[in-house]
C-alpha cells in the first residue's frame, strides 16, 4: 500500500507549537502586503514564532511519519519533518521554511537567524533580506509537485489541518481525482498517527 501524508498545523500541538489561530494577529503578518510594508514588523513576528520552534522537539507523529518513510507534504513552515529524521526527498515543504533568506538582488542566502541582527544583506547592503516562506497572496513554486506525487497514492493521511488554506483543499481535490482514500486525523495525532500506521504496516491488531 502506498501511503502518503499531507500535514498542517495541528501536528504540530503536542511540540508545543500553537496553531496560527491561537498566536493572535501572526497570520495577518504572514502576507507580501505586510512583508512588503513593515519588513521589521514582518521579521519580529516570525523572529517570535521561530523561538518557539527552535525549542520544540519532533512528536510521535512526526517520529511515526519519518519511521516508516511515508512520503509527506507539509503546509508547516517548522521544520519538525526534517529533524524527525525524513529525507529530504521524503518531505515536501510547499510552504517553505525558517532555515534560510535570501537576497533578491545577488541571490546570496543566509542563515534565517541573521534577520536578528540585520535585515540586509551582508553582502550587498541593498536589499532587504527575503524569507525562504510561501506568504499570503505569493504563488506556490511546488504545488505542482506535490499535486502530481498523489498519482501514486492509495491512501493520503490528511494530519492536523482545517482546511483553513485552498493548499490543502488543492492536494485532497488531487488525490482523490486519481482515486485514493483520504483519512483524516484532527485529534490526538501524535498517538493516532503511529497506531494506525503500525497497524496498516505490520498488520498490528
Amino acid at each position: 500500500m502506498k501511503i502518503k501524508a499531507l500535514t498542517g498545523a495541528g501536528i504540530s500541538r503536542a511540540s508545543n507549537i500553537p496553531t496560527f489561530e491561537e498566536m493572535g494577529d501572526l497570520r495577518d503578518k504572514l502576507s507580501r502586503t505586510y512583508f512588503s510594508a513593515d519588513p521589521q514588523g514582518f521579521y519580529d513576528a516570525v523572529l517570535s514564532m521561530k523561538t518557539l520552534i527552535d525549542e520544540a522537539v519532533p512528536n510521535e507523529a512526526h517520529l511515526a511519519l519519518a519511521s516508516y518513510h511515508i512520503p509527506v507534504v507539509t503546509m508547516n513552515i517548522d521544520g519538525l519533518h526534517h529533524r524527525a529524521g525524513s529525507r529530504d526527498g521524503e518531505v515536501i515543504e510547499i510552504h517553505g521554511n525558517l532555515r534560510t533568506v535570501f537576497c533578491p538582488r545577488c541571490h546570496r542566502e543566509y542563515p534565517f537567524d541573521i534577520t536578528r541582527s540585520s535585515l540586509l544583506c551582508p553582502h550587498c547592503e541593498r536589499s532587504v533580506l527575503h524569507p525562504q516562506v510561501v506568504l499570503y497572496g505569493d504563488p506556490i513554486p511546488r504545488l505542482g509537485e506535490a499535486l502530481e506525487t498523489m498519482g501514486e497514492t492509495d491512501l493520503l493521511l490528511i494530519i492536523g489541518t482545517s482546511f483553513y488554506t485552498s493548499t490543502a483543499h488543492y492536494i485532497k481535490d488531487a488525490a482523490e481525482s486519481f482515486g485514493s482514500e483520504i483519512l483524516t486525523i484532527n485529534e490526538d495525532a501524535e498517538n493516532q498517527v503511529p497506531l494506525l500506521l503500525k497497524k496498516l504496516l505490520e498488520g498490528a491488531n
